[in-house]
């Protein structure tokens, strides 16, 4: 295995191209609005989900075909997802956007999920984010599925909604995001290019007249062949990932080094961060032709949605 050596070269052609101080340059205008407080999800929620249901949403995305932003199969993935959330009590709101990227101007979409019985305030945020982007890599020379990298989270989120719909006090403190353009269009992440919708979710929780006590993003969650990595947060949800990686026998330990991926626009507005992502750089089919469902378990992804949802009925600050 070369995890840490891999997740060094990663951040070391961040700083070179300058993907890591994108953030110093680009954070929100406006000042937070008021923290909340962190709401502790049950712990019976865990045992619930069923990683064979997020199997199943992560093959209707590949059965869609590749899903670069502002494509055909973005849309129709785009409307499968909201029609599975609506199905299970999520009212969705598009967040699309436009941006000046390397191959001109795109309109990006990130999807925004509430669950609650009555009216929605969008003007206000809820405890907790559950994120990961819903994007795949637009590469030209073959029909890129993205079955880990993105459809593997997506299924993930897509059944956390069922599960936590099962108790509408937990489902209303969570926000459910998927982001549009977290790929960078030329082939590495840039100052310019690549985390576009996370960061211009950033900047809309930033206008929010209430705050997040926290955020969690998952991204490349379906391959247990490999080890999953979390990075930079804090001790508390450090020590709560740490037991419910345990129960749930998920190889999930620290990152060796920091990684650029979806947390880092919400981090660096000073919301802490609860990042999953698998060990990308060893795996020898990361965007290329052979992210296929072949390499997806539905025990992966059953062993990340538990772990998520043990983390979150921990007693976080």
């Amino acid at each position: 295995m070369k995890s840490r050596g891999a997740l060094v070269v990663v951040l070391l052609l961040a700083i070179a191209t300058g993907a890591f101080f994108f953030l110093k340059k680009d954070k929100p205008a406006s000042t937070p609005g008021q923290r909340l407080p962190f709401t502790k999800l049950p712990t019976g929620l865990a045992a619930q989900f069923s990683g064979d249901k997020a199997y199943a949403h992560v093959k209707a995305l590949c059965e869609i075909g590749p899903r670069p932003p502002a494509s055909p199969g973005y849309e129709t993935a785009l409307a499968y997802v909201e029609k599975d959330l609506a199905s299970n009590g999520w009212t969705t709101q598009r967040q699309s956007f436009t941006a000046a990227t390397p191959k001109g101007p795109i309109t990006f979409t990130n999807l925004l999920a509430r669950h609650a019985s009555g009216a929605i305030d969008w003007t206000k945020s809820v405890s907790t984010v559950i994120s990961g982007h819903f994007d795949t890599k637009e590469i030209g020379a073959f029909k890129f599925l993205g079955a880990n990298d993105s459809g593997s989270s997506t299924g993930v989120i897509l059944e956390l909604g069922r599960v936590l719909a099962s108790d509408a006090a937990a489902a209303s403190s969570v926000e459910l995001v998927l982001f549009d353009g977290e790929e960078a269009l030329l082939p590495n992440i840039t100052f310019t290019d690549g985390l576009y919708g996370s960061k211009s979710f950033a900047h809309l929780i930033s206008r929010r007249a209430t705050w997040p006590a926290l955020a969690v993003v998952l991204d490349i969650v379906g391959d247990q062949k490999y080890p999953f990595f979390y990075s930079e947060t804090t001790p508390a949800i450090s020590a709560a990932a740490d037991a419910a990686a345990k129960e749930h026998a998920m190889d999930l330990k620290v990152a060796p080094s920091p990684i650029i991926d979806d947390h880092v626009p919400l981090r660096d507005t000073g919301l802490p961060c609860f990042h999953i992502i698998g060990a990308f750089m060893d795996q020898p089919y990361w965007h290329k032709a052979g992210d296929t469902l072949e390499n997806i378990s539905a025990e992966a992804l059953e062993k990340t949605g538990r772990t998520t949802l043990s983390t979150l009925s921990a007693q976080l600050p």
